[in-house]
């Protein structure tokens, strides 16, 4: 089981918060690439075609991956409830990255347990 960083960097909502409704579809796969998101409230899934690859709560983040990579999005999200998410574009991205690096930690975990998932389903 690996460690977890408890720390939830959405807990208050800034005034740039989208709200999406459930069943909603937050981006698509192969959508050009301007921000990631933190959740403040509700789920959402990771999806690629009609497989679910991962469910992100409240704390959690998603989008980052085509951030990093400048590349378009590798699969769509989806509200699972109403949600309230918390746009990060690439400049907020790259400074929270160089001016907090407990932000840069939990960012590498999250993408390393969703690749420890992967691996696991293998």
């Amino acid at each position: 089981m690996s460690s977890k960083i408890e720390v939830n960097f959405f807990r208050e909502a800034p005034e740039n918060a989208v709200t999406v409704a459930a069943g909603e579809t937050v981006f698509h796969q192969g959508d050009p690439v301007d921000v990631m998101y933190g959740v403040h409230e509700g789920v959402v899934e990771v999806v690629h075609g009609d497989k679910v690859l991962e469910t992100v709560e409240s704390g959690g983040i998603f989008g980052e991956m085509a951030l990093i990579d400048k590349s378009s999005r590798s699969a769509s999200v989806v509200a699972v409830t109403d949600c309230k998410l918390i746009p990060i574009d690439r400049y907020a991205f790259e400074f929270r990255v160089q001016t907090n690096p407990v932000f840069a930690l939990f960012v590498m975990q999250t993408m390393s347990d969703r690749i420890r998932r992967d691996n696991e389903r293998c």
